[in-house]
């Protein structure tokens, strides 16, 4: 019966993280991963997640598809699939512990870095290539790391939607080849695979959710939420 509330809780919680990327475009991913670390271990949660929010950033795409700046997604992913391939090898042969320590450090410093990068304009294209090599080789060691790319995507002036859905779409290129990689590599086992899976399915209904019902709500809110949420996590990580 244990294993079922506990079961039961880890979907909810993807549930819930999915709806905080739906709305507000990140952070999901990293409040989802020390739940997963906590129950999985370190060097086990970073696989399952990647599968679970390649359903997820999926989901997003679909609930987008009219706003994708597909520009901006292929230049991206020059950079970051042959980079998200390289981090997955340099994953394999990282103990654990820091790992975990890792990115406990990155959950603190998202927050840190939400507030140094504000209000600034891009309007060249080439940049997002070597943006997609920094987001692809950290996206394969930390799992979820939407606010390094984020500013940047909102400083190209793309609309909320085509924010939520265009980041999306990157992200499915980077975490689809962060799978196989990771598959061939022994690192993500048939097992972890369908866990994966089944918290991906509760993702897809969180950007269900996110795109119908939230959409309107205050975005601040959620961001104070989550910045908050991602500290104290970060902390506890640190210090355990």
């Amino acid at each position: 019966m244990s294993q079922f509330l506990l079961g039961c809780a880890l979907c909810l919680a993807a549930f819930l993280t999915s709806v905080l990327s739906g709305v507000i475009g990140f952070g999901g991913a990293m409040i989802f991963l020390p739940v997963l670390i906590w129950v999985y271990g370190a060097k086990a949660s970073v696989p399952i997640l990647t599968v679970s929010v390649l359903l997820g950033n999926a989901s997003r795409v679909y609930f987008n598809k009219r706003e994708l700046n597909l520009k901006l997604v292929l230049l991206f992913s020059l950079g970051a699939i042959p980079f998200a391939i390289l981090g997955s090898f340099v994953y394999v042969g990282l103990p654990a512990y820091w790992i975990k320590k890792g990115i406990a450090v990155f959950l603190i410093l998202t927050v840190i870095l939400r507030h140094i990068k504000k209000n600034f304009h891009l309007t060249q294209t080439w940049i997002f290539t070597p943006l997609g090599m920094l987001t692809g080789f950290l996206s394969a060691l930390m799992g979820g790391v939407g606010p390094v790319s984020s500013p940047f995507f909102l400083a190209y002036g793309l609309t909320k939607e085509a924010f939520v859905g265009t980041e999306a779409l990157c992200a499915v290129g980077m975490h689809l080849v962060k799978s196989v990689t990771y598959f061939q590599l022994g690192v993500l086992s048939p097992k972890e695979f369908m866990i994966g899976l089944g918290f991906g399915a509760f993702m897809m209904l969180g950007s269900f959710a996110a795109k119908k019902v939230l959409e309107r709500l205050p975005r601040d809110k959620f961001l104070v939420l989550v910045e908050a949420a991602l500290i104290v996590v970060g902390l506890v990580m640190l210090i355990e």
